[in-house]
Order: structure tokens, then C-alpha cells, then sequence
């Protein structure tokens, strides 16, 4: 991909949940690459069945999703889209329901019969998806569906349009309040809108922004400008991870504290589990109901402590007497009145302390990171689950 670093930097400027990336020119065998542009992302991709015939040095085409690892929803590819150019994705969630995404990338040629067989496979899929959710369908259209448009874009795929046919939300619709922001056009070199976000009736009320990026506001090597919809929701969708809350402190406990656990934990369980049998209960409140019962029990019969983010992995009894004699003979060269040079006894005494504690502190991380790749490598060669 040559635009890499534009996307990462985007992703890192933006912090959007979820992005439509079309185009990535990505071969099959190297559709995992996109799980490394940012870390804090995972991909659904596909890539155009024209590549495993194609032998020049990048693919074609190509469509992929990237959603934030912490969203707080249960994530599902949608594999059954019958064409490489959508890729779909569903979020599940107890509160809000199902959200379908769909990212599309629809052909660029000439073909009416080509656009027409995707944009089928698109209508069906919207037509079927809309029965079980809210509905979001974005990516590059080849084709405008704005008036003033029309004389720079292929006419005939512009009245092919899904967007015609159905109640589906885009910023030049009636239907949508939502203003747009930036310029009213996303192919720079026609100047016409090719690219768009389209959002089902039912959830484009919760639109609170929908933006055109201007060129020379970021660097692109590309002559589409991205587009950014904000849709609120009721509540964070995040998992947040706070540090300083208290965790079990595994390693603390005792026998007692095992068996104290073990009694309190059986009652809950046990109604967790005929709830479960007895009612068609949604896997994700379940795991949501047993997970907080696990957590509850422990914190009231497991020792605990909170994280201390400037601990040391390697620090261990060594490193902590070489780290506080250095401090003593730091003290009483501070007491000497500092003096400076070998022929103090003070100052000599201070220096060899500090010597031998980063001597020793150095041979303590080295020994951990050994441990470490110890560790990965028996897990990759025994516990695949660890690994």
C-alpha cells in the first residue's frame, strides 16, 4: 500500500471506531497487512479475484474494514456477501441491537453489467440485513447520485443507484439534517462525489457530523478525500481499562482464601446457569453476567493490589540490595559535602555502588527478556491457545 503512512496518521488524528479503506491493491497472501498499520485495529478484508491471475508486483482493487479491538460489541464477519468488492461486518450489543457495515468498493469500468451485478448483490443484501438492524453501507460508489454531478459521471450507474430505491441517508438527501462539512465533492480530479456514507432512516437521527476532509488538510497520495460520519451513541462503546483499579492478586493467595472463594462462588453460579438453561438468554449477557460475578467474588475473598505502572519486570532481590546500597553510599557522599574525584573515599565508594547496581540491573533485564522468549517459544511449540 502506498499510502500506509496517510492512513495510519489518519487513523491516529481522526480516532475513528471504524474505517472503510477501498482500494488497498492488497494480494491475497498479504491481506494480513493490514492488521499492522495501526495496532490498535483489527482488519476484515478481501481482496479482487483478479489477483491470483495477475503476476505484477501489487494487486487490484480490494476492500477492507478496520474496527477498534476495544469496541464493546460482539464483532462478526457477514462472509456470505456473494462478491469480493463488500465486505460486511455485524456489532452486536445487548443494549443497542445489531449494526450491520457493509464497506463497498464498485467497479470503475465501462461495464453497466458488472456495476449492475454488484450493486444486486449490495440491494440484497441491504434488503435482507435491514430486517434485523440498523444498516450502514459506505465506500467507493464510482458513480454520483447528486444532480449537478451527472454531467462529469457515467449517467447510466448513476440512476442504477441503490440509493434510490430505499430510505437511506446521505447529506444531499431531504431526508438528512445533518449539515455537511468540507467540500461537496470527494474525486478531486472531476470534482464530483463518488464516495459517501450511507446511513438507514432509523440511524441517521444519532448523526452528529458528517465531514468532507479537504485536500492539503492531511498528506494522500490518493485522488479521493476521505469522509467522516459521527454517529452518537447512548453510551462509551469502549472497554475501558483503568489502571488503578484493584485487581486479585492471584499470587497472594491461600487455602482459605481458595476455599472461601469456591463457596462463595457456587450459589451465583448455579443461577447463571439455570437462568441460562431454562430461558433463551443472549450469549452476550451471559458472558457479561458471569464474568462480573467471577470478578465480584474475588475482590471479596482474594487479597488485592493495584497496578504500579513503574515497576520493573526484571527488579528482584539482587537488583533491590545492589539499587539500595548505591542510594546509601549515594548519601553519604552527599554528606562528604560531594566531593569530587577518585581519591575520595566517598565519592569512589558511591561510584563502584552505581557500577555494580547498573552491572546488575543490566544482567536482570537480559535474564528476563531470555525468559521471555523461553516462554514464547515453548508456548508456540506446546500451548497454541497461550501462544
Amino acid at each position: 500500500m502506498s499510502s500506509t503512512l496517510c492512513l495510519a496518521n489518519l487513523l491516529e488524528t481522526t480516532n475513528c471506531d471504524i474505517a472503510i479503506i477501498s482500494e488497498h491493491k492488497l494480494k491475497p497472501n498479504l491481506l494480513s497487512y493490514m492488521n499492522s498499520i495501526d495496532m490498535r485495529y483489527k482488519s476484515i478484508s478481501k481482496t479482487d479475484k483478479l489477483n491470483d491471475l495477475c503476476n505484477c508486483t501489487h494487486g487490484k482493487g480490494g476492500i477492507s474494514i478496520l474496527y477498534k479491538a476495544s469496541l464493546q460489541f460482539s464483532i462478526e464477519e457477514i462472509t456470505e456477501t456473494n462478491s469480493d468488492r463488500i465486505v460486511g461486518i455485524e456489532l452486536k450489543n445487548k443494549r443497542f441491537g445489531s449494526i450491520f457495515i457493509f464497506g463497498v468498493y464498485l467497479p470503475a469500468d465501462g461495464s453497466i453489467d458488472n456495476y449492475r451485478q454488484e450493486l444486486n448483490a449490495l440491494d440484497d443484501l441491504y434488503t435482507y440485513y435491514i430486517n434485523y438492524g440498523k444498516v450502514v453501507v459506505a465506500g467507493d460508489f464510482n458513480a454520483s447520485c447528486i444532480n449537478k454531478n451527472l454531467q462529469f459521471t457515467n449517467t447510466t450507474k448513476s440512476k442504477e443507484l441503490f440509493v434510490h430505491r430505499h430510505y437511506i441517508c446521505h447529506p444531499f438527501t431531504d431526508t438528512c439534517k445533518t449539515l455537511l462539512k468540507g467540500p461537496k465533492f470527494t474525486f478531486t480530479l472531476k470534482n464530483t462525489m463518488l464516495d459517501y456514507i450511507l446511513i438507514d432512516e432509523t440511524l441517521v437521527r444519532q448523526l452528529r457530523r458528517y465531514e468532507i476532509l479537504e485536500e492539503g488538510t492531511f498528506s494522500s497520495t490518493s485522488d479521493h478525500l476521505p469522509v467522516i460520519a459521527c454517529v452518537e451513541l447512548d453510551e462509551n462503546p469502549h472497554i475501558d481499562l483503568n489502571n488503578f483499579s484493584k485487581l486479585p492478586a492471584w499470587h497472594k493467595i491461600n487455602e482459605h482464601s481458595i476455599k472461601e472463594y469456591q463457596d462463595k462462588l457456587c450459589a451465583p453460579l448455579d443461577i447463571l446457569i439455570q437462568e441460562a438453561q431454562n430461558n433463551d438468554i443472549d450469549i452476550n449477557l451471559f458472558y457479561h453476567n458471569l464474568v462480573n460475578t467471577l470478578i465480584n467474588t474475588a475482590k471479596e475473598t482474594i487479597p488485592c493490589n493495584m497496578y504500579n505502572p513503574h515497576t520493573k519486570p526484571y527488579w528482584n532481590a539482587d537488583v533491590k540490595k545492589a539499587h539500595t546500597k548505591e542510594r546509601s553510599m549515594r548519601r553519604v557522599w552527599m554528606q562528604d559535602g560531594r566531593p569530587r574525584g577518585m581519591q575520595h573515599e566517598s565519592y569512589f565508594n558511591y561510584k563502584r555502588a552505581k557500577r555494580d547496581f547498573r552491572n546488575i540491573q543490566k544482567l536482570a533485564n537480559e535474564r528476563y527478556i531470555d525468559e521471555t522468549y523461553d516462554d514464547i517459544n515453548n508456548a508456540a511449540e506446546c500451548d497454541i491457545r497461550l501462544f
